[in-house]
């Protein structure tokens, strides 16, 4: 039996291609989506390949397509909280590796002023 790696991931990327499907079938575009939801089409393109999206977006690109929300979420991927959390805490972790790497360049610009 194949185990999924992330069924976080699997389920962002479900929600984002009934977004695009929905998007789609009426004949909107990335740029029409993101002005009325207050996104560039970077963006929208990003929540659509299965980024993470805030609620208060889902529920916004929901009234503009006029499909309820339920039907963006709901889908055949199941996913704990144990899942979430797991994505979440990896999140954390690269946010402070990126944070501390930027810090240690910073220092080596400032000792080579010197």
């Amino acid at each position: 039996m194949a185990t999924r790696k992330n069924p976080t991931k699997e389920f962002l990327q479900a929600v984002g291609s009934k977004i695009r499907y929905y998007r789609q079938k009426r004949n909107l575009t990335l740029e029409n989506l993101g002005e009325y939801i207050g996104l560039d089409k970077g963006n929208v393109h990003r929540i659509e390949a299965g980024k993470n999206i805030t609620l208060l977006t889902l529920l916004k690109i929901s009234r503009f397509l006029g499909v309820d929300a339920e039907k963006l979420v709901n889908n055949n991927v199941k996913v704990s909280v144990g899942d979430a959390e797991n994505l979440v805490d990896s999140k954390k972790r690269a946010r402070t590796l990126t944070k501390s790497k930027t810090k240690s360049k910073s220092k080596k610009k400032v000792s080579k002023k010197k």
